[in-house]
């Protein structure tokens, strides 16, 4: 089975076609104008306008080949994608690939809209008959070509017997890495792997004693919470399940109580665990529902992010968000063990995935220069999930994390290097509306402004700013955000939980390797925020 990719110009109905197809045949639905739109934190109009259509195409052309990575999904191409070379062959050689064909005077009527009122900014009548016939023989390149001069649904119809069937491959098992993270109130282990059920059963389900609470969300409980539940149920231990409301926007403390409540209510025990099967956000959740819960039981963590396989399993910290900040609300609650099957990431959405990157260069940016290295000449590999590339990944960050987590687990010293972009990335997430831009995401544009303010400050060398945009570039990830007010990301800041007196500790990279933390007073906050707008890391302004 191979993806399907549809192709067609302007206003051809691809998105639309896309989502019906996906539906109907079980697929999952990626929108290519919409990852790279994510990648640079822009819409495609602003992305042309500040950047030019050449870093657009540079982007798509390194985002196609992660949209056709996985055989069970519909991707909606850009309409200029069949002008590279290379993307015309990816597309024959990886997957069905469906031109849509619609006449000119359909798509001016489409673009047009009722009313007379263009509804495309982007569209011009002379450039759109020139760009459609110079794409024809491009176009005619497909294998398969249907009428997009109907309806929706009629489309879809036509293209069903192309979608059917799926993959249903069992999940190869690779033998798994263990790592051991050293903390004063224990230790805990953390496995890596590929297909690790049988290690679900065998050293998840025998944590603690008497019931065990599965806690996961609304994305992730119809693609592995059947599964889970019942592998954790195997030796005849009760399994009580517990869905939380899924996205960052629901990282609220009433889910949490309402989730202690119905663990109350069912008679929980000291040494029932609590199970937490989610990304990032459910992880911090459920660590907080036991360490509130009794005042503390057992907790396990597997991730199905790679952001949190990389980063937020690991460690202990858990929580949620309150109106004045992010994750001002929670505690310390290390893990009893941390199970990372890398099988779980083949249904994370891209975006997803590459938001979990921005963790991983962080990690590799703080200390580890062999990640920073494979990062820098495999980011193709790492974005289109190659195995090896991706279990290196993991296992890495995890080592790391664990090293400094190890050394101190409360974040009273050492561990506050671990914060590395997250002061500026905190702020952006608060002031944008959790939700809109990924963790991960302003992560990457808070990695870049530290690097910024470190070349201000003269710590390290100047063209290390640089080098990392081209890092994140290379990994999908945005490098700058519009449109914020300024005055509001200050103030987010100046909640921050480092602020200590009137001074903001900020994590900054004097080289890769080398993070030093600087105490700048909020004061000064308008002049570096000033520094950042100057070096284009934020832009004041709407779209």
């Amino acid at each position: 089975m191979k993806p399907i990719a549809l192709s067609g110009f302007m206003a051809a109905g691809k998105s639309t076609v896309g989502r019906a197809l996906a539906r109907a045949t079980g697929r999952l639905f990626v929108d290519l104008d919409a990852e790279i739109e994510a990648a640079f934190a822009r819409s495609v109009g602003q992305i042309f306008e500040e950047f030019g259509e050449a870093a657009f195409r540079e982007m798509e052309a390194r985002l196609l080949p992660q949209a056709l990575s996985r055989p069970d999904r519909v991707v909606a191409l850009g309409g200029g994608v069949v002008c590279h070379p290379g993307a015309r062959s990816l597309l024959l050689d990886r997957a069905t690939w469906v031109h849509l064909e619609v006449p000119l005077e359909e798509l001016r009527r489409r673009v047009t809209g009722s009313g007379g009122a263009k509804s495309r900014p982007l569209w011009d009548d002379a450039a759109a008959e020139r760009l459609l016939a110079a794409r024809a023989g491009l176009y005619a390149e497909a294998p398969h070509r249907v009428d997009g001069d109907r309806t929706p649904g009629e489309v879809v119809a036509e293209l069903e017997p192309l979608a059917a069937g799926r993959s249903g491959a069992p999940v190869e098992a690779t033998e798994p890495r263990r790592l051991r993270v050293e903390v004063p109130d224990g230790a805990y282990e953390i496995v890596v792997g590929r297909g690790l059920d049988s290690i679900i059963e065998a050293e998840v389900a025998v944590v603690g004693d008497g019931p065990i609470a599965l806690l996961t969300d609304t994305n992730v409980a119809p693609l592995h919470g059947d599964r889970v539940e019942a592998l954790l149920g195997r030796g005849g231990r009760e399994v009580v399940r517990v869905e939380l409301p899924a996205g960052e926007q629901n990282k609220q403390v009433e889910p949490v109580l309402d989730a202690v409540d119905r663990l109350l209510e069912a008679g929980w025990q000291r040494r029932a665990p609590v199970v937490a099967l989610g990304g990032g956000v459910l992880g911090d959740m459920a660590g907080l529902v036991a360490a509130l819960t009794l005042r503390g039981v057992p907790f396990v963590q597997l991730p199905t992010t790679l952001l949190a396989m990389v980063d937020s399993s690991v460690g202990g910290k858990v929580g949620v968000n309150h109106a004045v900040g992010k994750n001002l609300v929670g505690a310390f609650k290390q893990p009893a063990l941390v199970v990372a099957d890398l099988a779980c990431l083949d249904t994370l959405p891209d975006r997803e995935l590459r938001a979990g990157m921005a963790e991983a260069a962080k990690t590799a940016l703080l200390g580890d220069l062999e990640l920073l290295d494979l990062l820098e000449r495999r980011p193709d590999d790492a974005l289109a999930r190659h195995p090896e590339v991706l279990a290196e990944v993991v296992e890495r960050c995890c080592r790391f994390k664990a090293s400094v987590v190890a050394r101190d687990a409360l974040e009273a010293g050492p561990r506050r290097i671990l914060n590395l972009g997250h002061t500026l990335g905190h702020a952006i997430e608060a002031v944008a509306g959790y939700g809109e831009l990924l963790h991960g995401e302003a992560v990457a544009i808070g990695l870049v402004g530290a690097a910024e303010l470190a070349s201000r400050l003269r710590l390290g060398p100047t063209d290390l700013p640089d080098r990392l945009r081209r890092l994140l570039a290379g990994l999908g990830l945005p490098r700058s955000v519009r449109g914020l007010p300024i005055d509001r990301l200050e103030a987010a800041m100046s909640m921050d939980k480092k602020v200590r007196g009137n001074r903001l500790a900020w994590v900054l990279p004097k080289e890769p390797g080398y993070p030093v933390i600087v105490e700048l007073p909020l004061d000064e906050l308008p002049a570096w925020m000033a520094d950042l707008c100057r070096s284009a890391v934020v832009l004041p302004g709407g779209a």
